[in-house]
């Protein structure tokens, strides 16, 4: 068929009055289009995306996170973990409370420290639910990761606590603070108006 030897690009080039055009191929034209709209305005168009980094959230649901970061302290420590049952690691314990939101995560440090936006590494500019990634002194790649709760406090995953702590944010274990990262930000609409719906 002559259509299956050209390309989305030169479809949409067809002369949609003519005859050879037929209706199915006239009402697949603005899918054609959206397909061969360059990337990034493609990724524009389709908006914010609610369950991943730069989510947008209520103060509310900020709250919950502070909340169930520390429902897990006490929990044990497991390599790979991800569930209060088996137990968790580091990048468990975020994408085990982030996805509490909706908000999906990787279970891996060093792609969670590359998600979002950086913020200064000062309490005072650091928001609760920012994530605090960390590599060793000697080393510069990311091997640890906590969610901060405010305060100057961090809740995580501790292999050397065997468990989960809550402990203030320092050289911590022989780690040094890398990073931090903002993945979610609260909506000023929702901030300001408590009636508003939420969803």
């Amino acid at each position: 068929f002559f259509f299956k030897q050209k390309t989305a690009y030169e479809i949409t080039e067809c002369d949609w009055s003519s005859d050879v055009c037929s209706s199915d191929l006239r009402s697949l034209a603005p899918r054609i289009r959206a397909a061969a709209r360059p990337p990034v305005e493609a990724i524009e168009a389709r908006g914010a995306n609610p369950r991943g980094p730069f989510a947008k959230i209520s103060t509310v649901q900020r709250d919950s996170i502070i909340e169930n970061s520390r429902s897990l302290l006490g929990i044990k420590y497991k390599w790979a973990g991800a569930t209060p049952e088996r137990g968790v690691d580091c990048s468990g314990l975020v994408q085990y409370v982030f996805a509490k939101l909706g908000i999906d995560l990787p279970h891996h440090a060093a792609d969670l420290a590359k998600l979002g936006e950086s913020v200064a590494h000062d309490t005072s500019a650091m928001q609760p639910g920012d994530l605090l990634v960390f590599s060793k002194k000697t080393s510069k790649r990311i091997s640890h990761v906590g969610i901060y709760v405010g305060d100057g406090m961090m809740v995580h995953a501790s292999s050397g606590n065997k468990a989960v702590v809550e402990t203030p944010i320092v050289e911590y274990n022989g780690l040094r603070l890398r990073g931090v990262r903002r993945v979610v930000a609260v909506d000023s609409a929702s901030a300001l108006d408590p009636e508003r719906p939420q969803p």
